[in-house]
């Protein structure tokens, strides 16, 4: 058991009754801009994105009938349309496999938060089914068939716990940063439509938003250049462990969109900053993420509507 996602495993010979129990874990942007829109709509994108310990629970269990079968906690998303089944049908295409599998997905991660759920789950159906039918796929491989399933994808793949995603967020480059971070997850009881939220948004050049003067000021010494953008100075903060210098780089590009489009999401940011709790925005929303756990999970709750849900999560 290779992977650290692997919660059990059970193979067998003939592969008939093999099974894996798996986590999918969340993500959060902390930083997210946009360069370019391709000519298929889609959008080139840089981001730094964190793999946080909120996570689903998949179980796969091989069948000798052929078809695919899924179930879940939420009824809703037992559907032939989940990421989940079509991973699992790249697969079996792909090695044109006469057997099927049941698919059973614990949803824990809220749907449409911009956490990554979705892609959490293809992934790790991937490298679920990698393992218990020993198919020898390597990471390149893998990412081939992520990049077919979604432009998260193939960064929980690739089961780093910083990366630095680039084009529509399928080129993945690991960030080697030491430091765990704490968090409190909110998501206001509120999905948005991403694409919706991509079709308001406007490309931006890359930001540098901190004078060399302030540069200097705010970061203890580091020699950082005008020609530093603030994904760099993330980059730096991160390394160091700096939440007063990771407060101040933190970006979001789709954040403004979001909350153009979703106005509840708008005042839910704001409500927090009335009661001196600074968020963020990850994805294209709609849950907000705190970047240190400085007070009690109880007095976030007392603070907060009540239909709010609220994760205590780390790096992962």
């Amino acid at each position: 058991m290779d992977s650290r996602l692997i919660l059990s495993l059970k193979k067998q010979k003939n592969y008939y009754g093999s099974k894996i129990s798996i986590l999918s874990p969340a993500k959060i942007n902390l930083y997210l801009n946009i360069l370019n829109r391709y000519k298929d709509g889609f959008h080139q994108i840089e981001s730094i994105v964190e793999r946080i310990s909120l996570c689903d629970e998949i179980a796969i269990t091989v069948e000798k009938t052929s078809s695919i079968k899924i179930s879940s906690n939420r009824k809703e998303l037992a559907s032939d349309q989940n990421l989940i089944v079509k991973a699992a049908r790249l697969i079996k295409d792909r090695f044109k496999l006469k057997f099927g599998f049941s698919l059973h997905l614990n949803k824990n991660i809220p749907v449409g938060s911009g956490l990554g759920g979705g892609s959490s789950n293809a992934a790790s159906t991937l490298i679920g089914l990698n393992e218990i039918l020993r198919l020898g796929l390597k990471k390149d491989e893998l990412y081939e068939l992520g990049a077919k399933l979604g432009s998260d994808v193939n960064f929980f793949l690739s089961e780093n716990r910083f990366a630095f995603l680039k084009g529509r967020g399928e080129h993945v480059e690991s960030l080697h940063i030491g430091k765990k971070f704490k968090h409190f997850i909110i998501w206001p009881d509120v999905s948005i439509s991403t694409k919706k939220v991509y079709e308001n948004s406007r490309v931006n050049p890359v930001r540098n938003i901190y004078p060399a003067k302030e540069k200097n000021k705010i970061s203890n010494g580091a020699k950082l250049t005008k020609f530093f953008n603030n994904a760099k100075i993330l980059q730096y903060a991160l390394k160091k462990g700096d939440i007063f210098l990771i407060k101040r780089s933190i970006f979001n590009a789709l954040e403004k969109s979001s909350f153009t489009v979703c106005k509840k999401l708008a005042r839910a940011k704001e409500y927090l900053k009335d009661k001196g709790i600074f968020s963020k925005m990850t994805g294209s929303g709609s849950a907000l993420y705190t970047i240190s756990r400085d007070f009690s999970i109880s007095k976030l709750k007392k603070d907060v509507p009540a239909d709010w849900l609220i994760f205590e999560a780390e790096t992962f």
